[in-house]
């Protein structure tokens, strides 16, 4: 059975049903590159049909995701009322409502909502498929499908439902070896069967399999169709997109064809779809079957019949298709196309038009003009890795300035090759006097910087941070004094200046410098903050985030994180680092102890920062997915950790670069495997982190404590002491913290107590405090004070369940119980050696008296009163008379 067949069935089963609704939607092949067009076609086929939904490519993705997610899920009004989404050739969808789904389908999650998707394999990186496969893999509620080749078993099963009579297994392989186990080629040769045929397979068993339909199975049914029928399909297969029966009728008229669409149609080559209103072929794998046998003189009489009955992309597209060599109109066709999508932010479409007039063009002077256009469009959206195949033939462009940019800008996407430094430094020695040339030579050092410190060689870059600052400022400051308008978009200079003092402060803290860090962050936020909300502003906010998480104020840092993230969900553009905000908003998330934001934050990372240039920001989400699963308990850490490890091949200062040694580290912690800590934390490239706070040493440091190691221990904390503020930070635990339990472990009682007391005020970072408060209960109990260490592991304990660290509750639970089972020990002792007036006086307390009310029961004077409640308190080890209710109705129960 072949996906279509599947989710048709489906559908039929669900429709028959009559339960939930159904809604059945196709993606279209030709509107992939037409920003939420699937999305716009979702909610008029039943998700949200009163929703006029206008699409425009200034939508945030997220933000139609959520109205999306709010308007369906109002329509569920009880608890057995919900709604099916079927959606075909899920490979087709363009990219901006691959986003929106990609929020919105986890957000369906056990509420009334059934997905099924069909795409095509193998499934492209970023796509819907990679998603939900991905998902499948992970998410026992979900299931991944996947339509394997018919058997012969198969094959025959079809048959039979088909034809009410089997064929022989001979049969089977037979057509099992024609087709290539193909549902659709199968079906194709069934069709051709005629029912005499069928009458006859009562006694011969096989099917008639005709040689001429052996070369592609596909075309059975069309090859069974009359000329006049068969032309009428080639035009609708030509076509590529959905057309009306008129515009077919228009050009069958034109082409003095008559238009045979009702034989097509019974012969199931074409099918209606909309009530009507268009016309497809059946599948699109029979589309580009019959589109292999048209003559190319009648095709591109076809396209040039449908220029005048489409437009825009569509209408493009046809002319170019239909065009024998290239020509002026063509040019300008063209070239108006393309400045027009790029205005409207529709790169994808721009990019096919450019692709497809390259294939005509063949002057070279011709060329150069068309793959300068499609260069610099895929520069702009940042998709230069599509064009990184034209890298030769620009190489052979006559020297320029914009020829040194094309090259220089699609090198940044050769990841394992030099960053071409050497290129820009001859444009730089190079008099450029024009204001594009200018525009040119301050972009290209700004990319050598920002390059530079995705490297691991930063001895240029405080050198260049100046010299790309002056050329920005003698550069345009509007893109009207420019000669070539499709450079515009590159005239920002204050923004870029503004951009360059932030990588200069994040320069400042790589290299230890965290007093520079400090005095220039006020600045360089209130600049920032003066920014309208657009990309850039975004690429300014993630290394201040980052410095502040480097200067200790984790407090500050959520703040830029979030307002960065804020920013991503509503402007349009992709900034330069589209995926750290949210690895940085996670990570901090994760320190103040808010495990389940911080997963929420990490899922929209992976729904929509595939193709961001921080591609490390996936790794480094990964990390922290895999220390959350620990912490929390909830899944295996180590399927992300083996994501996080590939983390060790970039070696350049990205954010975070320490997070998958702090997995590992927490992993072993978890397990309570303090040598397994030790080894963790020990890493050799750990030592050349730079951009790091150092929990794995806090951790370190902990385990070589608890393995008696004291000597290292005491010579790593005196490192700690030394880095404290600057280059270690107190995240993981305090440095008292460490400190009481060197004096525990030697003994030192006093100090270690007032050392706990201290560490124990530090309250911001819950787990850390929680884990420190574990360690002073275990003390308090071991010096015979367990009043004292039941008080401190409740705490810890509800803090635990609190934050939901599961990982460490078993153990705060299992110190708790040995400090109340002997507190309830000593207590029961001296509730027994208790005199009769003592306990009614600690019956009347557990009842809510006061010292007034017992003394006027008791006949007693209010001095003698308080003299017993004392004289009770002091007894059962209690602080204050409010505790008595518990401990009395305790001990009651045990006696």
């Amino acid at each position: 059975m072949g996906k279509t067949h599947f989710l048709r069935n489906l559908a039929i089963q669900a429709d028959q049903q009559e339960r939930w609704q159904v809604t059945f939607v196709n993606a279209d092949r030709l509107e992939i590159g037409e920003p939420y067009s699937f999305i716009e076609r979702l909610l008029a086929a039943g998700v949200a049909p009163d929703w006029n939904f206008e699409p425009a490519t200034q939508l945030q993705p997220i933000a139609v995701a959520r109205e999306c997610v709010r308007r369906l899920l109002r329509q569920n009004h009880g608890p057995d009322e919900g709604h099916i989404i079927i959606i075909d050739d899920a490979h087709w969808i363009d990219p901006e409502s691959i986003q929106v789904l990609r929020h919105m389908i986890p957000r369906f999650n056990r509420r009334n909502v059934f997905i099924a998707c069909g795409a095509r394999t193998p499934h492209k990186p970023g796509s819907l498929g990679e998603l939900l496969a991905e998902a499948a893999a992970t998410n026992p509620h979900h299931h991944h499908v996947e339509m394997r080749p018919l058997s012969e078993h198969d094959i025959r099963a079809l048959a039979m439902q088909r034809f009410g009579v089997s064929i022989s297994m001979r049969n089977a392989f037979q057509l099992s070896e024609i087709t290539g186990g193909s549902f659709l080629g199968v079906d194709s040769i069934l069709n051709q069967v005629t029912e005499e045929e069928v009458r006859q397979l009562h006694t011969t068993w096989d099917l008639p399999i005709r040689p001429r339909n052996l070369d592609n199975p596909l075309l059975g049914a069309y090859r069974e169709l009359s000329p006049e029928a068969q032309q009428v399909v080639q035009i609708v297969c030509l076509a590529e997109h959905e057309i009306t029966p008129q515009a077919l009728q228009t050009v069958c008229r034109q082409l003095y064809i008559p238009a045979a669409i009702d034989e097509a149609v019974r012969a199931g080559v074409v099918i209606e779809s909309d009530f009507g209103q268009a016309i497809v072929p059946k599948h699109h794998l029979i589309g580009a079957a019959v589109r292999e046998t048209v003559e190319p003189a009648f095709g591109r009489k076809v396209h040039r019949l449908f220029v005048d009955l489409t437009e825009g992309f569509r209408s493009v597209r046809h002319m170019l298709k239909g065009a024998e060599s290239w020509s002026d109109q063509l040019r300008e066709q063209t070239a108006q196309y393309a400045r027009e999508a790029s205005q409207q932010s529709q790169y994808l479409n721009a990019n096919d038009i450019l692709r497809m007039a390259l294939d005509l063009a063949q002057d070279p002077y011709e060329r150069q003009g068309l793959i300068t256009e499609l260069v610099l469009i895929n520069i702009r959206a940042k998709t230069g890795f599509k064009c990184l195949d034209l890298l030769p033939e620009i190489e052979t462009f006559p020297p320029s300035t914009l020829r040194e940019f094309l090259i220089v800008m699609l090198r940044v996407y050769l990841v394992n090759d030099p960053f071409p430094h050497r290129r820009i430094q001859d444009v730089l020695n190079t008099e450029n006097t024009t204001p594009d040339e200018k525009t040119l030579q301050a972009f290209m050092v700004f990319m050598m910087v920002m390059m530079l410190m995705r490297s691991n060689d930063r001895s240029q870059i405080s050198e260049l941070i100046p010299v790309a600052k002056r050329l920005f400022a003698e550069s345009p400051m509007h893109p009207e004094e420019l000669a070539d308008a499709r450079l515009g978009w590159m005239v920002s200079p204050n923004e870029y200046i503004l951009l360059l003092g932030c990588y200069a402060v994040a320069l400042s803290h790589l290299d230890g410098d965290i007093d520079v860090t400090r005095q220039a962050l006020p600045d360089l936020l209130d600049r920032t903050a003066e920014l309208p909300d657009i990309a850039i502003k975004v690429d300014c906010l993630v290394p201040l985030a980052g410095a502040a998480v480097a200067t200790g104020d984790i407090i500050l840092a959520h703040d830029i994180a979030a307002q960065a993230v804020d920013i991503l969900e509503r402007v349009h553009g992709e900034p330069w680092t589209a995926a750290t905000p949210r690895v940085i908003l996670a990570h901090v998330l994760v320190l103040l102890g808010k495990y389940q934001q911080a997963e929420e934050v990490l899922d929209i990372l992976d729904e929509f920062n595939h193709d961001a240039l921080d591609l490390e920001a996936r790794l480094t989400g990964a990390a922290l997915r895999s220390s959350i699963a620990a912490i929390r308990c909830q899944r295996d850490p180590e399927q992300y950790l083996a994501h996080a490890r590939r983390a060790s091949d970039i070696d350049w200062e990205h954010y975070g670069r320490d997070l998958s040694v702090m997995a590992k580290v927490e992993i072993a912690r978890v397990k309570d495997d303090a040598m397994g800590v030790v080894t963790a934390a020990s890493v050799p490239r750990a030592a050349s982190f730079r951009n790091t706070q150092r929990g794995f040493l806090t951790y370190k440091a902990h385990a070589l404590i608890t393995l008696g190691a004291l000597d290292d221990a005491r010579n790593l904390i005196q490192e700690l002491r030394e880095r404290r503020g600057t280059t270690w930070f107190e995240y993981w635990g305090t440095l008292d913290g460490l400190e009481a339990r060197m004096a525990q472990a030697q003994d030192d009682h006093a100090s270690a107590r007032k050392l706990y007391e201290s560490a124990l005020k530090q309250r911001l970072f819950p787990l850390a405090w929680a884990l420190t408060a574990i360690d002073y209960g275990e003390f308090l109990f071991s010096i015979e004070d367990a009043e004292g260490a039941e008080n401190i592991l409740r705490e810890a304990v509800s803090t635990l369940e609190k934050i939901g660290a599961t990982a460490y509750l078993r153990t705060a639970e299992q110190h708790l119980k040995k400090a109340i089972d002997r507190n309830s020990s000593a207590q029961t002792n001296a509730f027994a050696a208790m005199t009769k007036r003592e306990r009614e006086v600690a019956a009347l307390l557990a009842e809510g008296h006061s010292n007034k009310t017992i003394a006027k029961q008791l006949v007693v004077s209010e001095s003698t009163a308080r003299f017993h409640v004392s004289n009770i308190l002091r007894k059962l080890q209690l602080n204050s008379r409010a505790e008595v209710p518990r401990v009395l109705k305790h001990l009651t129960r045990s006696r």
